[in-house]
């Protein structure tokens, strides 16, 4: 089986214009988020002096970390042709173990770190093997592990749920990198996680391997791809990414109740995210740097609903229709592109 060739400088000229239109509407698409979040920000800041307060936007901020891990994973997964399901109880049963164990028995930050780690890519694997192994479809597999996880959320922490933890998980949380340099820790993780992603899936041949298997596994697979090995790892990142959002989580709020992740539909905002920030449903193509501002829009959009006094139960319906509206926008491009 031959092995999938590096692209080189003699790119053929119809791909390399192909690629420029792809490039045009990517810059396009994180523009206009980049625009609409600051117009949001101006408009309800007019009505409401509140909402554009140091703290309000440090709020909205720091939010949109915990959102744009999970997201990060699952535009991997999304770019294979895949969904994950299961990312919320991931960083829900990761916060509590950590949350836990650091507010019985002190455990060290680093020493939480090493057990979101294991954790996510534990679970994460669970999920990739069972979709690429056994051939069960992503959305059967991980709605399956959802409520796996979930359930072992309640078997660990046994209704016990996080209210303080040690002052090293609350600077990493809320702290900044130097008193003299106002850019929190948490906004730091996050850049440094989009690089990585970023550039694994930009500038690495694992990274071209994920979109050619969401463009065509079989054809990925007669190309010398090792197309179940891909898929196996992108769902183990997706867990780990999922994980590390988890331990931010408590690190942030300093608390973790059974119903953390699932209780805010993290898995359908990161879903949502990632299709507004330019990731295509049906694989093939992913943008990181738009789901992180698709991830900070939502949390803006998020926090102004509840300044102009919108019920939360309008909330998920909200979140529901962004995600209809994305995906038919898409569909309708890539027909149009087709053409």
């Amino acid at each position: 089986m031959t092995t999938l060739p590096l692209p080189a400088a003699g790119v053929p000229e119809r791909e390399m214009s192909a690629a420029a239109p792809r490039r045009s509407r990517r810059e396009v698409r994180e523009i206009t988020l980049i625009v609409a979040t600051a117009l949001t920000i101006v408009t309800v800041g007019l009505f409401n002096h509140g909402f554009m307060s140091t703290q309000n936007l440090r709020f909205m901020l720091l939010n949109s970390v915990v959102l744009s891990l999970v997201a990060l994973g699952q535009t991997l997964v999304i770019a294979t042709r895949g969904i994950d399901l299961s990312v919320a109880p991931v960083m829900g049963l990761t916060a509590v173990v950590t949350g836990l164990l650091a507010q019985s028995s002190g455990l060290p930050l680093v020493g939480a770190v090493g057990i979101a780690i294991v954790l996510g890519l534990l679970l994460g694997t669970l999920n990739g093997l069972l979709v690429a192994r056994l051939a069960i479809p992503p959305i059967i597999t991980t709605l399956g592990t959802y409520s796996l996880y979930s359930g072992l959320v309640f078997v660990y922490s046994n209704g016990t749920q996080v209210d303080s933890v040690p002052r090293a998980y609350a600077t990493l949380g809320n702290g900044f990198v130097a008193p003299f340099i106002p850019v929190p820790i948490a906004v730091v993780v996050l850049a440094v996680a989009l690089l990585l992603v970023w550039f694994m899936l930009n500038h690495t041949r694992f990274g071209r391997a994920i979109l050619a298997v969401g463009n065509n596994d079989a054809a990925a697979y007669n190309a010398g791809i090792g197309v179940t090995g891909v898929k196996v790892r992108v769902y183990a990142l997706s867990g780990l990414l999922a994980a590390i959002a988890g331990l931010m989580f408590v690190c942030y709020t300093g608390s973790a109740t059974v119903t953390t992740g699932t209780g805010d539909h993290v898995e359908l905002q990161s879903i949502a995210v990632a299709l507004i920030g330019g990731t295509a449903i049906a694989g093939g193509r992913g943008n990181v740097v738009g789901t992180v501002l698709g991830s900070l829009f939502l949390s803006v959009i998020l926090t102004a609903l509840v300044f102009i006094h919108v019920p939360p139960i309008w909330y998920s319906a909200g979140e529901g229709l962004m995600i209809l509206v994305t995906v038919t926008a898409g569909m309708r491009q890539n027909r149009g592109g087709a053409n």
